[in-house]
């Protein structure tokens, strides 16, 4: 089956290039290394006080293809797992080779 070694999709006979990403289609599913985004690859993007922001602008990246990191300032964490919201306020971490990317787009967000 064709597969993409990019995005790793799997596709049916007959297709050759990936609907997603572009990239060429290959035979087989080789051994592909894990990309993983060290924690000193982070950069700070910016804070929110609650949780209810934090789902749109994490949805709003997602739809750009920029991953987002949360973290929990104190017992931040803690009362999210207990109570479902935090009182400390949660701050937002993006790769760094996207940090500029996503200020444009939550200032273009802004200012709609």
């Amino acid at each position: 089956m064709p597969w993409c070694p990019e995005c790793q999709a799997e596709y049916r006979q007959g297709f050759t290039v990936c609907s997603d990403c572009g990239h060429e289609l290959i035979e087989q599913a080789e051994f592909v290394e894990e990309r993983v985004t060290e924690p000193d690859e982070w950069a700070f993007l910016v804070n929110f006080e609650d949780d209810r922001e934090v789902v749109i602008i994490e949805s709003l990246l997602a739809s750009c293809g920029i991953p987002l990191h949360r973290k929990y300032k104190g017992l931040g964490g803690y009362f999210k797992i207990l109570t479902g919201m935090s009182a400390f306020g949660v701050d937002l971490y993006v790769p760094k080779s996207q940090l500029e990317a996503a200020k444009e787009i939550l200032n273009s967000a802004a200012e709609k």
